[in-house]
């Protein structure tokens, strides 16, 4: 199909604008862009989707997300009045992470990503933290990325905030999934390895990051 009509921004120094342009999209890849009328005469029979006179460009990348955050929008905890940083992070985020299950990091993955799509944004790199249930969700995540077709490079928010068994269990989420992602060599899904806050990480913590990513 074509998308056309519209007014083309490439990133591409050789042509970076085209005023009335459009492209033409074949499955899930984009074979070519140039201008509407170009396009309609060379793809004849190609379903016509008018931009309207609107831009048309690359999607955009979220290089900074939370998912487990995104139930919580215009939340308010009665009481709760933060001062500074760490009363801000215990009062409120830590509070929501530690009730998060498997099934809450699912929907909060669907909002994320599907208000991401809304707004033009392909590409999410993620630092979640659910303390309620860790095992398996980057994997939960991964499932609505894959689903919904966005790209995503996920990681786990280690910390010993929560105590040692958390701590281990974050690490080896880190481990296990980047070590899947490795395996599956998905361009779409990636790993990284995460940590925060660095005042609730102890050298020892670290140690074992760096072991667990390694290995």
């Amino acid at each position: 199909y074509l998308i056309a009509n519209g007014k083309v921004i490439t990133r591409d120094p050789a042509m970076p604008y085209i005023e009335n342009g459009g492209v033409a999209v074949k499955g899930t890849e984009i074979v070519e862009l140039g201008e509407t009328a170009a396009l309609k005469a060379k793809y004849p029979d190609a379903e016509f989707v008018d931009a309207k006179g609107m831009v048309i460009m690359p999607a955009f990348i979220n290089i900074h997300s939370h998912i487990y955050s995104a139930l919580a929008r215009g939340l308010s905890i009665k009481g709760h009045n933060p001062t500074n940083f760490y009363e801000i992070l215990d009062g409120m985020w830590w509070a929501i992470d530690r009730r998060l299950t498997l099934q809450g990091t699912k929907y909060s993955a669907y909002t994320t990503f599907i208000d991401s799509i809304k707004t033009g944004c392909t590409t999410l790199f993620d630092h979640h933290a659910s303390y309620a249930e860790i095992p398996g969700s980057l994997f939960e995540i991964e499932k609505v990325a894959k689903e919904l077709g966005v790209r995503a490079c996920l990681c786990y928010e280690v910390s010993d905030r929560d105590g040692e068994e958390k701590c281990n269990q974050a690490i080896k989420e880190n481990g296990d999934f980047i070590r899947h992602c490795a395996k599956e060599n998905d361009p779409m899904i990636k790993a990284m390895f995460g940590g925060h806050a660095l005042f609730t990480i102890s050298d020892k913590t670290f140690e074992r990051m760096v072991e667990a990513n390694a290995g």
